[in-house]
């Protein structure tokens, strides 16, 4: 039985898995919900959030990194062997953390935040927090002997990151602008020709 995935009608935390399911050549049900579609279904879900796996029809796996490991393993996109394995898990908490510090700044972006102005924001949660950690995460990448984040090649990482520095860059193009080797290594994964077909018929959603 395929998997089937499900999250609001947006990219956000369900986009990362969407682009390894896609990466494997994996058939899956890319069920995108409303809010009146949710709400009945909300209080049988694991946690009442989403997104929300299923697998064989019967195993609910929620929460979104949860969801990207298991994906992770499933496919070959972990990392090769337990230290690698650890050092893909440690990036992507660090990048997850800097998401979490500037979702302020975001919600302002898509209108979801009305707490003071943009450039209140951007000062407040996006610049200080940016400027500490997207240096860690280009001397990672330069670090690595691929053009992916792992010694190996491409994990589940590389879709994380990747999507957020996209998603970021099409509603703010000038904030990254300073960190043009993350912007380039966005380009690449989206570059992946397992990625394409989907990628031109993604629907078009605010993030």
């Amino acid at each position: 039985m395929p998997l089937k995935l499900q999250y609001l009608s947006i990219r956000y935390l369900a986009e990362p898995a969407r682009l390894i399911l896609y990466y494997a050549n994996e058939s899956f049900e890319d069920e995108r919900l409303t809010q009146e579609t949710w709400e009945p279904i909300k209080a049988s879900s694991p946690y009442n959030t989403v997104p929300i796996l299923t697998v064989d029809g019967k195993h609910q796996i929620a929460q979104s990194m949860a969801i990207y490991h298991y994906l992770a393993q499933k496919y070959g996109l972990a990392g090769k062997g337990e230290i690698e394995v650890a050092k893909v898990e440690a990036v992507g908490e660090y990048f997850r953390e800097m998401m979490n510090k500037i979702l302020p700044y975001l919600l302002f972006l898509i209108g979801k935040n009305s707490e003071g102005t943009k450039e209140s924001n951007y000062a407040k949660y996006f610049e200080p927090t940016v400027k500490q950690y997207l240096p860690v995460m280009i001397k990672l990448l330069k670090e690595s002997k691929s053009e992916f984040f792992a010694d190996s090649g491409a994990t589940w990482v590389d879709f994380l990151v990747a999507e957020y520095i996209d998603s970021i860059h099409g509603h703010a193009p000038d904030v990254l602008k300073n960190y043009s080797e993350l912007l380039e290594h966005s380009k690449r994964v989206h570059s992946l020709p397992q990625l394409q077909k989907y990628l031109q018929s993604r629907p078009t959603t605010p993030w």
